[in-house]
């Protein structure tokens, strides 16, 4: 039960926060390992390591079932208000949160196969760095939760502009290889692919940053979300006449 809460008269109500607490802190874990071992099998086109992580997205939906099922009972039939209202609605917020990035290291593991037909090792650095960094901030996103410090989730609610700064760096990166090379096109494609899922997958972190932040102080964070994601400004001109910003040239 959230460390701020005074038990209820009614020891059941207790029973049913601590029960969709601890499917949340599961369904934390299953997608941290569901992204750890995405990125392992990127970089080692390690095709049935993917095909693990591409079943086990069936466990991170059924949590999510399990949590909304649990919550939609809880508001049925407690009519929680206040606070108790607040956490059951940042749970289930939450809970979607992490369901998404489920699909989006489902989706990693489905590339993995046509990358081992065709590999591009060279471009598997960048994308180990953008998964430590979104595995950490995942790690620290669950602490804050199981600890409701908004310190922490306000951290790493900032910090996911260095995610995208790095992502642009991956994209610009990518862009050189198929300049370089038609026949790097496919590969990079995929790969483009893999790190913008690695890059929502941050996004949706930081989502989660937010509704920690809802429950404890009733309020969306009041500051503007950083985003550094500048994608959409590159074109192959500024590629090909900048070759050095890419994600193995800091």
């Amino acid at each position: 039960m959230p460390k701020s809460f005074q038990p209820h008269t009614v020891a059941a109500f207790d029973q049913e926060l601590n029960r969709l607490d601890e499917l949340l802190i599961r369904q934390f874990e299953l997608v941290h390992g569901m992204i750890l071992d995405a990125i392992t099998a990127v970089s080692r086109f390690d095709t049935n390591l993917a095909q693990k992580v591409i079943q086990r997205d069936t466990e991170v939906d059924n949590l999510d079932l399990a949590i909304e099922e649990d919550s939609i009972k809880i508001l049925a039939l407690r009519s929680p208000l206040a606070d108790d209202l607040r956490w059951v609605i940042a749970i289930q917020k939450a809970s979607s949160e992490l369901e998404r990035m489920g699909d989006f290291s489902k989706n990693i593991g489905k590339r993995v196969a046509v990358l081992a037909q065709h590999p591009l090792p060279t471009a598997a650095g960048g994308l180990r760095v953008m998964g430590s960094m979104v595995l950490e901030q995942l790690e620290h996103m669950r602490q804050a939760w199981i600890e409701e410090k908004t310190e922490l989730a306000m951290a790493v609610w900032q910090g996911d502009e260095a995610l995208d700064t790095l992502y642009d760096g991956m994209f610009r990166e990518l862009l050189t290889h198929m300049i370089e090379s038609p026949r790097n096109i496919s590969s990079c494609i995929h790969l483009l692919f893999i790190a913008k899922n690695l890059e929502r997958i941050g996004d949706h972190i930081t989502n989660i940053a937010e509704d920690l932040y809802y429950r404890i102080n009733g309020e969306k964070p009041t500051m503007d979300r950083p985003k550094g994601d500048k994608t959409c400004m590159v074109t192959t001109h500024h590629v090909a006449s900048d070759p050095n910003q890419t994600t193995g040239t800091p």
